[in-house]
């Protein structure tokens, strides 16, 4: 597979590169080629101390798991300068006493809040460095929807100088980013992540409120998720969802609890579809279908089309889960026809909903180019090559094609039939391309910040292919997004192979689509017989 090491152009295109300059491909093509010309990170010169011997480490903070106590505890009341950001109702602002924390043995000071002045620059040197990645690298993956605002890349960064949890929430992060794709910096990230949980438990038991707690959860919530299975993710989100259940955000509380909580609802639907399980929240009761009406102009924002993508999939995933369940819970026949006859109207009207979504597609959000899959050569992508203006676009597209894939497998029909009609060709070619454009688009647009969305995505339509050509091709996204993201992929990856050898026909190295289909519908529960 192509290494850090590869020529841009191997890179782009996927090939082994024998790494010369020029490389050989390179040379046989006729084209130049070049080295270290897609920097993918921040050529930062900071580099942390060396990390301690296991022995001299102070040990981990002791707390209570933090996905188990937040539904039981208060918040603080928003800060002044929170609360410029939005609308809340009026309080006496909550200021934390100056903070101290020791990490490497060099002690780390934290300035109070202040309702005046400008906020005080930090000046301990790893703390910037690592503070810098947030905003060059965690902050735009959060914002990937939210262009206009951008709450977690410009806003969370400056309330951080007088938050302390946000803080340490934000270097966290950065440090947990830092050390999955450098190997270095582990001990960094384990000091500020248990900080970070001390200071949060501590939070959540004052009085009052704050939507910058809400945000630190999210960050926390990340360094689990990013090194943990995608099988687990839910557990990680759990205590974060009773948070907003219990202060009833959602998306249009406004400033940066709005934000929060369509980061939240995205990271709910792709940890539902991870475990192929509906959400542990009521997101229907957050968000009905119809709470997005079209635009009096017709015409969408970016932010707005993006937002209901999301909307789409997850109601596409309740939806899926529905169809998995309903025959388990009638015992009359009639009454087993007329829940089916009411879930092909919805399924209806749910296809109707994602065409018409697409067709409205702001003009930004158009492909810029649509090169054909050429096969004449070893080297050639299998996949059609389509590229989009930028990352958080192709991602929204993603996405939406998730959402078309997860409606496909969920036409419903009796349980006895299912396999037979993921098996006919209309509904198994139709699964199929959207599988493929699913794989193809994290190929063609290499972008961190949506290659950070697209893991759970990647590995359901990987779930759904068939060439051995395409499903080495998706099983190199992924081994692509560990190394530039630091996302864990391994499990997936594995996953992937597993369900591959579930379908091959009589042991053999060929499977059958209708098979994979029915497995990837049913999850960890699909026995085919």
């Amino acid at each position: 597979m192509p290494t850090l090491t590869s020529c841009k152009q191997c890179r782009d295109r996927h090939v082994r590169c024998d790494q010369q300059q020029p490389c050989g491909i390179c040379r046989r093509r006729n084209i130049r080629c070049s080295h270290g010309d897609d920097i993918l990170f921040t050529a930062l010169q900071w580099k942390p101390d060396k990390e301690m011997p296991y022995e001299q480490r102070p040990s981990p903070v002791r707390i209570v798991d933090s996905d188990s106590r937040l539904g039981t505890v208060g918040f603080v009341d928003e800060t002044f300068q929170v609360s410029q950001l939005y609308h809340v109702l009026p309080s006496d602002a909550t200021h934390d006493n100056p903070g101290v924390s020791k990490t490497n043995n060099k002690v780390h000071v934290f300035s109070p809040s202040s309702h005046t002045g400008v906020a005080t620059p930090i000046t301990n040197e790893k703390d910037a460095f690592y503070l810098a990645r947030y905003t060059d690298i965690i902050g735009p993956r959060f914002d990937m929807f939210d262009s206009t605002s951008r709450y977690f890349s410009l806003a969370l960064p400056r309330i951080a100088l007088n938050n302390r949890l946000v803080l340490l929430s934000c270097l966290a992060c950065a440090a947990r980013q830092y050390s999955l794709v450098t190997d270095r910096g582990h001990h960094d990230a384990l000091v500020y992540y248990n900080e970070a949980l001390k200071t949060l438990y501590e939070r959540l038991n004052d009085s009052g409120h704050e939507a910058a707690t809400f945000a630190s959860c999210l960050l926390i919530a990340h360094c689990e998720m990013v090194e943990s299975k995608a099988s687990d993710w839910n557990l990680h989100l759990k205590g974060t969802g009773e948070l907003v259940m219990m202060h009833h955000w959602n998306g249009r509380s406004g400033g940066l609890a709005q934000t929060s909580f369509w980061i939240y609802y995205r990271m709910i639907i792709l940890a539902s579809l991870a475990s192929g399980m509906s959400a542990p929240v009521n997101l229907g009761q957050l968000l009905p279908l119809g709470y997005f009406p079209s635009p009096p102009t017709g015409e969408w924002t970016l932010d707005a089309w993006q937002s209901k993508v999301v909307h789409l999939l997850g109601s596409t995933h309740r939806f899926w889960a529905r169809t998995r369940n309903h025959h388990h819970h009638h015992h009359h026949q009639d009454d087993a026809d007329t829940t089916l006859n009411k879930l092909t109207a919805e399924w209806t009207s749910l296809g109707d909903q994602l065409l018409r979504h697409q067709d409205q597609a702001p003009a930004m959000c158009h492909a810029l180019s649509v090169i054909p899959a050429a096969n004449d050569n070893d080297d050639y992508s299998p996949f059609e090559t389509v590229r989009y203006v930028n990352g958080p676009v192709s991602a929204a597209w993603q996405m939406l094609h998730t959402a078309y894939l997860v409606h496909t497998l969920s036409q419903p029909t009796p349980r006895a039939a299912r396999l037979t009609l993921l098996s006919s060709p209309e509904v198994a070619n139709k699964a199929l391309s959207y599988a493929r454009m699913i794989v193809a688009n994290s190929i063609a647009n290499r972008c961190t910040i949506a290659w950070a969305n697209a893991v759970q995505l990647l590995t359901m339509a990987g779930q759904c292919l068939v060439e051995v050509k395409e499903r080495q091709a998706c099983l190199r996204a992924l081994e692509d997004i560990q190394l530039h993201t630091g996302w864990n992929t391994r499990v997936n990856m594995e996953t992937l192979s597993a369900i591959w050898r579930r379908a091959t026909i009589d042991g053999g190295g060929v499977s059958d689509l209708g098979r994979l289909l029915y497995i990837t519908w049913m999850g960890d529960e699909a026995v085919v017989s």
